[in-house]
């Protein structure tokens, strides 16, 4: 079905007034994360122009996460201006109701919400990756290293891979290679490594240690080692990712790993059902602020209706990110956080639009 004028011109409408509050955000979002930042500078080989590209690549994931916000903000007054100007009682007046004038200006934004559903899901995980990586190499001074594999670690003359860092602050999947000069000399694979406050290291489990000597290659296996590494905690809370960084295959992968070593997966799940429902959430959203304009301006002024409207987006907003990590910590099913809250509100949303005001 193509479009028509009418379609255009609330969705163009729309449209702009979303732009211009994305723009706003991210440029807010990005001052704020620079002044954050300033207090890192002089740290490792971090300087004023490090921290500049480092906002910069920071920029699509703070649009992407601010773009809910804006299609809440962009709606509500691109509707809001339509309906002061007494253009939504006109379109009302010709025989569109509430509903299709909404479907026209959804008919322009749904597929920009695809196409940003798709940029978060493909391209910020990573450049998100390669700004972190930037950032955590040039703070350690160039002995930490991120990649899609894991951690890379640079420890004197020796280099550790860690393949998962747990929310407990265990490590999974940690090899070392020990170099004698530009000579290999020791390879060693841990399963499970965990880090012991009382001598400042780390007690790594279930360890298989391959030794090259000059003339001979020897194998052992211990149940426990200790080593000294340069990572501790405190660095493994500016080293590690938050869920929502990674991409949907990723989190996929990792649940994967978590469900077969028997480790509990459902804030990961939780993350995942979020991402797949993102795209209906800004639709809901749309929706609750498009539901509060339309009436008569004699009985409840515009100022209020978007300020309502405000408000409504808000609370999904914040119901949307509390309500998921409550019930899988009270044992819930993720799905039933995910989806309560916006089958809730949708509802809510038409019952708002199908009022008789």
């Amino acid at each position: 079905m193509g479009l028509r004028i009418i379609d255009r011109y609330i969705g163009r409408t729309v449209l702009t007034m979303i732009v211009i509050a994305s723009v706003v955000l991210c440029l807010i979002a990005g001052i704020i994360t620079f002044i954050d930042q300033t207090r890192h500078l002089g740290d490792g080989d971090i300087d004023f122009w490090f921290l500049v590209t480092y906002v910069a690549l920071r920029m699509p994931g703070l649009f992407v996460m601010l773009f809910p916000i804006s299609v809440l903000l962009g709606g509500v007054i691109g509707l809001g201006l339509l309906s002061k100007n007494s253009e939504l009682v006109v379109m009302q007046s010709s025989g569109l109701s509430k509903t299709q004038i909404i479907l026209s200006s959804c008919k322009i934004i749904f597929p920009l919400i695809l196409l940003v559903s798709l940029i978060g899901q493909l391209v910020v995980p990573e450049v998100q990756q390669y700004a972190e990586n930037r950032y955590n190499y040039a703070e350690s001074g160039g002995k930490v290293s991120i990649t899609n594999w894991g951690l890379w670690l640079r420890d004197g003359n020796d280099f550790i891979s860690v393949r998962r860092v747990m929310s407990d602050n265990s490590i999974h999947g940690v090899t070392r290679f020990q170099f004698d000069g530009i000579d290999l000399r020791k390879v060693s694979y841990a399963a499970l490594g965990v880090y012991n406050p009382e001598n400042k290291k780390w007690d790594f489990f279930n360890v298989e240690s391959t030794i090259y000597g000059d003339r001979n290659i020897t194998k052992y296996k211990r149940s426990m080692e200790q080593w000294e590494l340069y990572l501790n905690p405190e660095r493994m809370e500016i080293f590690s990712f938050h869920s929502s960084d990674l991409s949907v295959p990723d989190l996929i992968d990792y649940i994967h790993y978590l469900e077969d070593n028997n480790i509990e997966s459902a804030r990961y799940r939780t993350e995942l059902y979020k991402k797949f429902v993102l795209p209906v959430a800004m639709v809901v959203m749309l929706l609750l602020g498009a539901s509060t304009v339309f009436g008569s301006l004699r009985s409840v002024p515009m100022s209020a209706r978007v300020l309502f409207g405000l408000v409504l987006g808000f609370l999904f907003y914040i119901t949307n990110e509390i309500l998921p990590n409550f019930t899988y910590l009270v044992g819930l099913p993720p799905i039933l956080g995910v989806a309560i809250p916006t089958l809730f509100f949708l509802l809510l949303s038409l019952l708002l639009l199908n009022r008789k005001v």
